[in-house]
């Protein structure tokens, strides 16, 4: 008898660390939720296609073990989801930025080109 009750309390802890740590909020899955909303505004969805994906694997995980009360799980894919819509987004602008960049130099070179028409080089 001693055996079955020390194994129902083993079976008992095993269960309870399997939902350790503070309960997951609403308020930290409806962040990770906005983040990858945000890398999806910053056109995340061509610039970035890998990593939001994974993003939305993450949070599709945290959603199943938030489901589950699996807390510390859901806690880690939140956190996974965060880190890869934030690396979206970014990668996302720095490839809106070098669009920008490229068109403001071919207009740079338009005008310059315009100028050299308007007024001709000096003559030596």
């Amino acid at each position: 008898m001693k055996n079955a009750a020390g194994m129902a309390a083993l079976v008992f802890f095993a269960v309870g660390c399997a939902s350790s740590g503070p309960p997951v909020s609403n308020a930290e899955i409806a962040q990770a939720e906005a983040d990858i909303r945000a890398a999806e505004n910053a056109t995340a969805t061509v610039h970035a296609r890998d990593l939001l994906d994974r993003a939305r694997g993450d949070f599709a995980a945290a959603q199943r073990e938030w489901h589950d009360q699996h807390w510390d799980e859901a806690r880690r894919h939140i956190a996974e989801t965060r880190a890869a819509a934030k690396a979206a987004e970014s990668k996302a602008r720095a490839a809106a930025m070098e669009q920008e960049a490229q068109e403001l130099s071919r207009q740079s070179d338009d005008i310059e080109r315009r100028t050299r028409e308007i007024v001709p080089p000096p003559q030596p």
